[in-house]
């Protein structure tokens, strides 16, 4: 889809755009192994190691509802268990299955695919510096919000 030329140069259109797009592109290759994006996340930072359902959704920016609909679905998929958190009888913490570790390469793989493809036409000397620019104005809004 073409961008509208009103926001050629609106650097903040262009990131809605931009992260539109390669949702879109991961949406595509997620799809055929029964996930979404945001399932794709779970996975990936389930990967790390156990994390709270709490702590999940905080570092995935979700709501408790939408955490727990979320877990209930990979769960169902036997890729996910809730056990209890030893430091917390009243919390659970969640662990990848054999299976949700192998779930999670496969869409880690293909979540690597699309944003290589959408990333395609930067060299990776522009990619790196995209990256280092946008985490700068990542860690700089955060510092914002976080001083508000």
């Amino acid at each position: 889809m073409p961008i509208p030329p009103s926001l050629l140069n609106r650097p903040g259109a262009l990131l809605t755009i931009a992260a539109r797009t390669g949702q879109e592109l991961a949406k595509r290759r997620l799809t055929p192994l029964g996930l979404t994006v945001q399932l794709c996340g779970v996975l990936n930072l389930l990967a790390e190691g156990p994390v709270s359902q709490q702590a999940l959704g905080e570092q995935l920016h979700i709501d408790r509802t939408t955490v727990f609909e979320l877990i209930d679905d990979l769960e169902r998929q036997g890729v996910v268990v809730r056990r209890r958190n030893p430091a917390d009888r009243r919390s659970y913490k969640l662990h990848l299955t054999a299976k949700g570790r192998t779930v999670q390469k496969r869409a880690a793989k293909a979540f690597d695919g699309a944003a290589d493809d959408f990333f395609e036409p930067l060299a990776p000397a522009e990619q790196h510096q995209l990256v280092d620019l946008l985490r700068r104005v990542v860690v700089a809004a955060d510092a914002k919000m976080v001083e508000s």
